[in-house]
């Protein structure tokens, strides 16, 4: 089942989120295995959001446990926020 992947901190930024993702997804032709979209903006007020959609929360749970974290920790970042849900519908422009 696809879910939605919902990541959010007010103590993330745009260099921090770039320095992160840069690590993690160096070759953005080359997603991780069973992603399916991901998007990234600022927070009203500050801060830092990420929307993943994923082919499953086990895809999801592998990427964030072997890359996302060891990278955010080599980095010095605060923790964020994680919210999942099963998606129910997904309309993307051809």
């Amino acid at each position: 089942m696809p879910i939605l992947g919902y990541h959010y901190s007010p103590d993330w930024n745009q260099e921090l989120y770039q320095a992160t993702i840069d690590r993690v997804i160096p070759d953005r032709n080359d997603l991780p295995s069973g992603m399916i979209a991901h998007y990234a903006a600022p927070l009203e007020g500050g801060g830092w959001q990420v929307v993943d959609v994923w082919e499953s929360a086990e895809h999801h749970d592998r990427f964030l446990r072997e890359r996302v974290v060891p990278a955010a920790r080599e980095l010095g970042a605060p923790p964020f926020e994680t919210k999942l849900t099963e998606l129910y519908n997904s309309l993307v422009a051809q």
